[in-house]
């Protein structure tokens, strides 16, 4: 099971042991936790950006400067926008941060005093935390199926009509002409291209789907995954004069293990958005194993320049969904980068 990431900061290693000897074997609803050990501030910065789906983070207040616990707070819930990480501080310095300023003030989620603190009181305050992120996650998936009335709700399912009147339209004009030819090369071709067109598709209809894939994990090839979204999009880069380049990591060839069916929803969807963002221009793919330990990265993008972005309700329904992707495979969806690369973070087994 994919364990729960439990970021421990504290400039005393001695703080660090007692942690691990505390949680060594604890499981919570039969996942473990995985302690991530940062002894500064600076150092659960990196961390933080190398471990997005982090559940919890213990920290000291008074590290390399009196208030740093508190500034990464800050980094967290306003640099990173993350709301979604519980935060418990732990200071053996309540003077430098008095426990009624700091609650007020900042958003976390515990207090503790590291003088007064025993094992079953750090783990009633871990297990509380690790159920309230459990609770949030859950929330956020369900989001898609709560009905409701806004403006984008009720502009997505004619929007929603024309993307799919859009990908049909292409299948309609081939089947026609496919009529035509007995089974030659050319009628090769145009079923191929039948196929790719009906694939994306229904990759549409799904995204419409409230219900997750039933299926269990088995073995993948990355680079047969990957060469069949290549061919899914060939049709669209012949027809518009368009490239799609793509690069598998070598490292990542055997097979792993995830859900095929997800994994590719998820890598069609965020290709379909970085089409429709590339707006024409030549776009590029990456399977990779990701700078977190046992991840794996997906990204789409751009090869040059910008991407073009709109704000219509099926290109948000779209990143919504994505993102839902992401929680069913237990990954996470990153902030674009600089050049707008859409990137999907998943565990990666092998």
């Amino acid at each position: 099971m994919t364990p729960w990431k439990v970021l421990v900061v504290d400039d005393e290693e001695g703080i660090h042991g007692i942690t691990r000897m505390i949680f060594r074997g604890y499981e919570f609803e039969q996942r473990p936790i995985e302690l991530i050990s940062a002894m500064s501030g600076a150092e659960a910065r990196d961390l933080l950006t190398q471990h997005p789906d982090t559940a919890l983070a213990l920290l000291d207040v008074v590290m390399e400067t009196d208030h740093e616990g508190l500034q990464l707070v800050d980094h967290i819930r306003n640099d990173l926008n993350n709301r979604d990480i519980r935060i418990i501080l732990r200071t053996g310095h309540p003077g430098y941060a008095p426990e009624a300023q700091v609650i007020v003030n900042y958003d976390i989620n515990d207090y503790l005093s590291k003088a007064e603190l025993s094992a079953s009181r750090l783990l009633t305050s871990v297990v509380v935390a690790l159920r309230s992120y459990r609770d949030i996650r859950n929330a956020q998936l369900q989001d898609f199926q709560q009905p409701g009335d806004t403006g984008a709700e009720q502009q997505l399912l004619p929007e929603a009509a024309l993307q799919l009147k859009q990908q049909v339209e292409p299948v309609l004009r081939q089947t026609e002409r496919l009529q035509q030819f007995d089974l030659n090369p050319i009628a090769k071709d145009l079923c191929a291209d039948m196929s790719a067109w009906q694939q994306r598709l229904n990759n549409s209809i799904q995204l419409l789907d409230s219900s997750a894939t039933q299926q269990p994990e088995e073995a993948i090839d990355p680079a047969s995954m990957m060469d069949q979204i290549l061919h899914i999009f060939l049709p669209q880069s012949r027809r518009d004069g368009w490239l799609l380049d793509y690069r598998v990591d070598p490292s990542l060839a055997g097979q792993i293990s995830l859900n095929p069916a997800l994994l590719q929803q998820l890598m069609l969807t965020a290709t379909e958005l970085a089409v429709l963002q590339a707006d024409g221009h030549d776009l590029k793919l990456g399977l990779q194993v990701a700078d977190q330990p046992n991840h794996l990265l997906f990204s789409a993008g751009q090869l040059q320049g910008q991407p073009r972005f709109s704000n219509n309700a099926w290109n948000s329904h779209m990143q919504r969904q994505l993102k839902r992707l992401c929680q069913l495979l237990n990954g996470h969806l990153l902030e674009a980068d600089e050049q707008g690369t859409i990137r999907c973070l998943l565990p990666l087994k092998r």
